[in-house]
């Protein structure tokens, strides 16, 4: 049987079993991966995983049961195992029903890439050494301390008692290099670089090593500054980790269900800079994050978030929805078959403006670029502080020195209301987001030494 045979088999036995509806779901992947320490293979593997899982509801009592073997007694098994939790739980008042849709999803473009779905191992190998040489090539004060090449194959298939019934197949390359530069006795920060894509086309392993060891380089020789507040340029991963990590979980319908999120009451109102534009777009073309549907099969769409700062809506899978009396969203998420769907981001998009990486330094008269955070946020409260690492002190529009670890501190929700400008190149990031550099102002800027 094909992986859309085994869920609309699963989905049958459950309606047998006197369920009074049922969602099987389920996956296949191939994971071919490379590791890397300090500049040498450490191992290479090939992983497979698949498994189903049923979710079924008997008069409003849900249950929930799983197997990694896809054959029909294993199926089966699973079956009766949900109807037996779900008559054993308790009824949930909220629950109204799994998702019906009369919508055919259609996949976006570009999110399966046969090339990737071929390689074997010795391929992904020749693309880690590239990395490897690339890094020794640009400078010989830099090494790689690990690193990882993946590449993913995977199939989802979905079916309900509602009609739906559907399955996507989709390729992602990623790949990530730790690097430090050593000069004089002296060591850098560790810099952490990665791409992923949906197109092996897309992917240059000899940028992904120049690019590690230019900023490990960057970092050397770093000098203290007193302490000030100002403005902080975030290139696009700790913008990400602050800004975009912030916005997606307030915009989260079961944060807002659950009166976690700030935003829960401010539908119309303005609660970031007009130039703060927000976007969650599950088909965007060549999207690491897309896909035709969601993990309960609803078709993703182009959800608008924020519109000149004016906050416009929030992402919902069906129980979220259905307790708001509104539609999906089409962002229930699951983490593998082995989880029941909660909400989450597809590709949350930042809407890049006009301005380059280095126009936006040459309009700053005093500040700091931060390439990597590492610290705390604090989504329900908005307070943040951390490290800025792979930091440089900017002064009258020219990077001065790299700096030695830098506090930075203060409230998200604040952030985005002084957000000064946005820049115009965005890139995927492992957030679940596009983000471009942000430049934001009034934030505590704390030397450590």
């Amino acid at each position: 049987m094909s992986l859309q045979d085994r869920v609309e088999y699963a989905v049958r036995k459950c309606e047998k079993l006197g369920a009074s509806e049922a969602e099987a779901y389920a996956q296949k992947q191939r994971v071919v991966e490379i590791v890397l320490e300090r500049g040498e293979i450490q191992s290479e593997r090939t992983k497979i995983h698949e498994g189903i899982s049923v979710r079924l509801v008997k008069d409003k009592k849900l249950g929930f049961a799983y197997t990694s073997t896809l054959s029909e007694k294993e199926i089966e098994k699973a079956c009766e195992a949900a109807f037996a939790l779900a008559r054993a739980s308790a009824p949930n008042p909220d629950w109204i029903s799994l998702p019906k849709t009369a919508e055919t999803p259609t996949s976006p473009e570009g999110i399966f890439d046969p090339r990737i779905a071929e390689l074997q191992g010795t391929d992904v190998l020749n693309l880690a050494i590239q990395a490897a040489e690339a890094v020794k090539e640009k400078d010989k004060r830099a090494a790689i301390d690990d690193g990882k090449f993946t590449a993913a194959t995977g199939e989802t298939a979905i079916a309900n008692t509602h009609g739906i019934s559907c399955v996507e197949k989709a390729t992602v390359f990623s790949c990530y290099l730790v690097c430090i530069a050593k000069e004089m006795g002296k060591a850098s920060s560790m810099v952490f670089e990665y791409e992923i894509t949906r197109s092996l086309g897309k992917l240059s392993p000899t940028q992904l090593g120049e690019k590690a060891a230019e900023k490990a380089v960057a970092s050397l020789n770093p000098k203290s500054v007193p302490s000030f507040t100002g403005k902080v340029l975030l290139d696009t991963d700790p913008a990400a980790a602050v800004l975009a990590y912030t916005i997606t979980n307030s915009v989260n319908a079961e944060n807002v269900q659950r009166k976690r999120s700030l935003w829960a009451e401010k539908i119309g109102e303005e609660v970031a800079s007009p130039v703060l534009n927000v976007v969650d777009d599950g088909l965007l073309p060549f999207g690491v994050y897309s896909s035709a549907f969601d993990d309960e099969g609803v078709p993703r769409r182009k959800t608008e978030i924020l519109t000149k700062g004016v906050l416009k809506g929030f992402l919902h899978n069906s129980f979220t929805a259905n307790k708001a009396n509104t539609a999906s969203t089409g962002n229930a998420y699951r983490q593998d078959y082995t989880a029941l769907p909660t909400v989450l981001s597809s590709n949350m998009i930042i809407q890049p403006g006009d301005k380059t990486l280095e126009q936006m330094i040459s309009e700053i008269d005093k500040g700091i670029i931060v390439r990597r955070f590492s610290g705390n946020v604090r989504p329900e409260s908005g307070e943040f502080s951390g490290i800025a690492k792979q930091a440089s002190f900017i002064e009258n529009g020219e990077v001065k020195h790299a700096l030695k670890e830098t506090m930075i501190s203060g409230n998200v929700f604040e952030a985005l209301k002084n957000i000064v400008a946005i820049g115009s190149e965005t890139r995927a990031t492992l957030y679940r987001a596009y983000v471009p550099p942000t430049l934001v102002d009034n934030i505590k800027i704390v030397s450590k030494h």
